[in-house]
């Protein structure tokens, strides 16, 4: 599992675009999962990515290691651990 934090890119005014379609096109894949704020005003959102992409900068794209994705999920919440897959999850209560 490869993890990366990035931002949005608002270079058209009207919406935010992803690294997403960018990595896609380079035949890997990448999926956001957490956000430590608002995305629309510069938070990092954190993710998950695969391949080797390349001029991602437009979204400050950062590979991060497990430990820093997991510190960034657990500083959103105390609950957030690393499932067997890698990926990190976090505890959610019933609503009864």
């Amino acid at each position: 599992m490869k993890y990366a934090t990035w931002i949005l890119n608002f270079d058209d005014p009207n919406y935010g675009t992803g690294p997403e379609a960018s990595i896609a096109e380079q035949g890997g894949s990448a999926e956001g999962s957490y956000a430590e704020g608002d995305i629309t005003q510069g938070a990092r959102i954190l993710g998950y990515f695969t391949g080797e992409p390349t001029e991602v900068e437009a979204w400050s794209f950062t590979e991060i290691t497990q430990q820093e994705a997991l510190d960034f999920v657990l500083a959103l919440d105390d609950t957030a651990y690393l499932a067997e897959n890698g990926k990190i999850n976090v505890v959610i209560e019933e609503v009864v």
